[in-house]
């Protein structure tokens, strides 16, 4: 039985995204005002999403961006917005995505990760307000492209009828890292959050600077900035395929961020449990000090989905004109 992924999801999106519309009547006509009637619009989406963290990535240190992802830990997010168009070409909306994503240095063939031998799983709930600018309008206008008494075609110069945009915007992610124990006989298989083990050491003096190391709340900032193509199916819903990469201000998506905090030769701290010196090293081969991660970079994720699009008449007399 062959099991459905979400790159299968984002294929069948995509031809969706440019065939529909040739079985779905998209009648009507162009008015660069018409957006004063239809300012409202909400979308419901869902696609895959990944992320560049710490953990896992390519076999080679260094690759950087996308070249670094682990296509293999690919997941899954879903996402509804309100979008509020100011003008024919901007408009605010608000976003509310629920997502999972992991990593996992079993995935690669570098040495270095696949001897730290960590893993992590977290949902993340993202609320973010962006703004939406319109390179292309959509062609919500009539097939035929007719003509008015002025020799001006009615439809929009636009024979394919898709809309082009870019999108960018701030917002806040709440998330909470897991772990599972894969090696240890006591525990092996078990899933842990991560972040109250604290296996960097939180809350007791840095073994380098000697600053106490400050623990992290599960909330962030991110930056949304990405872009999108549209296609109507008529004047009043759509189908978006939309790509975005979220920057975010920490670097605990997964747990991950500076140094081992003990090992064979200088102990862990009494207060950490067995379970968090597990977690924090799972083989045992590190020693205190050690990098285990890249504070100076910080983690982020991306979306890929597809999205469809519904626009709300607003019937107010006059609402068409100057």
């Amino acid at each position: 039985m062959q099991l459905i992924t979400p790159v299968k999801i984002l294929v069948f999106g995509l031809i969706l995204s440019f065939f529909a519309p040739i079985v779905i009547d998209a009648q009507g006509y162009y008015n660069r005002y018409e957006y004063r009637r239809k300012r409202h619009e909400i979308n419901f989406g869902a696609g895959a999403t990944n992320c560049l963290t710490d953990l896992g990535g390519a076999d080679v240190i260094g690759s950087g961006f996308l070249w670094d992802l682990d296509i293999a830990k690919t997941s899954y997010v879903g996402q509804v917005s309100y979008v509020y168009w100011v003008a024919s070409k901007f408009a605010l909306r608000g976003n509310l995505a629920y997502s999972k994503i992991s990593g996992d240095d079993a995935q690669t063939q570098e040495f270095f990760r696949n001897n730290r031998a960590l893993n992590f799983e977290t949902n993340l709930i993202e609320g973010s307000i962006m703004c939406e600018v319109v390179l292309r309008n959509v062609r919500t206008g009539n097939r035929y492209n007719l003509k008015t008494p002025a020799g001006k075609f009615i439809g929009a110069k636009n024979p394919l009828g898709i809309g082009f945009y870019l999108l960018a915007g701030f917002g806040g992610i709440y998330y909470q890292p897991w772990g599972k124990d894969n090696f240890s006989y006591s525990g092996s298989g078990l899933k842990y959050q991560l972040n109250p083990l604290n296996t960097e050491g939180q809350g007791q003096p840095d073994p380098i600077t000697g600053e106490i190391i400050k623990d992290y709340s599960g909330l962030a900032i991110c930056v949304p900035m990405g872009f999108g193509i549209k296609k109507a199916f008529n004047g009043n819903a759509g189908i978006k395929l939309e790509a975005a990469y979220r920057f975010t201000s920490t670097d605990y998506l997964d747990d991950v961020s500076t140094t081992f905090v003990g090992g064979s030769i200088d102990p862990y701290p009494v207060e950490m449990s067995t379970q968090a010196e597990q977690m924090s090293d799972p083989l045992g081969t590190h020693q205190k000090g050690d990098e285990r991660g890249d504070p100076a970079r910080k983690d982020w994720y991306s979306f890929l989905g597809v999205t469809l699009s519904f626009t709300i008449n607003d019937n107010t007399p006059g609402c068409d004109y100057d």
